[in-house]
């Protein structure tokens, strides 16, 4: 087991739950589900619920729809999810008697007509959570560093915003789905890309954004990986989680996006604040 965990900066509060972690399942993360639990207890995170990838568009431009099993990449499929659903299990059992909570998710890409892959792959498992990542537009990944710029050549910004806005509010509709993962995450790219002006041009879509996800009864995550990915902020930015907790819309999961087990937990100090349900085990 590597000796980073001994070096891990310690969570300063007890019982912080991170419900997005990606382990070397997903074919761009390293680490075991092993090691990630060990860096979820020493950083005192109680829960940590493993989201690999799934992506399946089969006419999308996002590494190739692949998932790592044993080291070998294969074809992105049901059949193939099998070991990771069996490895999460195992941990789960494992680390129960060690204090830490272990559950299955698994983070879906959403594609245009999808519904019926995605509700297919959510029936297959007994999946505790099943998160939602909206990463293209039109088929063609925005948050990968080789195709972000292919996407948004072919979009003035308030095309771009218009066209995620609608893919996320579709998912959201669909029901299918526990959470919308790291809104806004066009960002990551988008700053640079469009000369650092999203600032509120999100703002005309979040009414119809947040009346989708009450009635759908979906959440919103506050991710934390804007800040390892040099954005300075938190996906969703502050200004939207306020407004939607403002509109009724449950915001009650933290996750840190890890692809390494170092990065469990990151940036939970001052997010930890904006759940505080979730942290103490009072939530609605």
């Amino acid at each position: 087991m590597s000796d980073i965990f001994d070096e891990l900066e310690q969570i300063h509060f007890e019982g912080a739950m991170d419900y997005h972690v990606h382990c070397d399942y997903s074919i761009d993360a390293k680490g075991t589900v092993d090691e990630y639990c060990e860096a979820a207890l020493a950083r005192n995170v109680a829960e940590i619920c493993f989201t690999t990838h799934y992506d399946c568009n089969p006419i999308g431009d996002c590494q190739g729809n692949l998932i790592s099993v044993n080291g070998e990449h294969k074809p992105t499929s049901i059949e193939n999810l099998k070991p990771y659903v069996d490895d999460v299990r195992r941990v789960a059992e494992k680390y129960y008697t060690r204090g830490l909570s272990v559950k299955l998710g698994l983070e879906f890409s959403w594609f245009d007509n999808c519904q019926e892959t995605a509700k297919e792959v959510k029936d297959a498992y007994d999946f505790d959570y099943f998160l939602c990542g909206v990463h293209e537009i039109e088929n063609i990944c925005f948050c990968c560093k080789d195709t972000f710029t292919k996407c948004f050549e072919r979009y003035s910004l308030d095309e771009m915003v218009a066209k995620y806005f609608d893919a996320v509010i579709t998912a959201s509709d669909s029901k299918l789905f526990d959470t919308i993962a790291h809104l806004e995450y066009y960002v990551k790219y988008a700053q640079k890309f469009y000369d650092d002006k999203l600032d509120k041009v999100y703002e005309p879509y979040l009414p119809a954004l947040f009346e989708s996800l009450k009635k759908s009864n979906t959440t919103l995550e506050i991710n934390t990986a804007g800040y390892r990915h040099g954005v300075r902020q938190y996906y969703p930015n502050v200004k939207i989680i306020n407004l939607a907790k403002k509109a009724g819309v449950p915001v009650i999961y933290l996750g840190s996006d890890a692809h390494r087990p170092e990065d469990v937990g990151f940036e939970f100090e001052i997010a930890a604040s904006f759940v505080p349900d979730r942290i103490t085990g009072t939530e609605e």
